[in-house]
């Protein structure tokens, strides 16, 4: 259940409205709680279809500047940890989300959404 203080939701933008776009198209969707700290996990949501298929999400807004801390990030998790599915970086901007494949080595782009 989602908090209802505007507060908490407004920091967290993105991650509530990645979450609403895979439940409307039919996942089940967690959110991965991290520390208050300013260190990332790396991965803020994890979802599933009835088919299996798994995705590993760090969902964020466009205003936070640059990519490539976060994608490096998620290349190093990728690289030294197994994820049963697939590791994915989502970019909220005005014109939808920009989405990449993680790979141990680093990004694809995968068509926005």
């Amino acid at each position: 259940m989602r908090p209802e203080n505007p507060d908490y939701r407004t920091r967290r933008t993105a991650e509530y409205s990645a979450m609403d776009l895979l439940i409307r198209r039919g996942y089940t969707v967690i959110r991965v709680a991290q520390s208050h700290t300013h260190e990332s996990a790396g991965i803020n949501l994890v979802a599933w279809d009835k088919d299996g298929k798994v995705f590993f999400i760090y969902a964020r807004s466009s205003r936070r500047g640059s990519i490539s801390d976060d994608i490096q990030t998620l290349s190093n998790l990728t690289r030294n940890y197994h994820f049963p599915g697939d590791v994915q970086y989502w970019i909220r901007d005005k014109a939808g989300w920009i989405r990449y494949q993680i790979n141990p080595g680093g990004a694809l782009p995968l068509p926005v959404v």
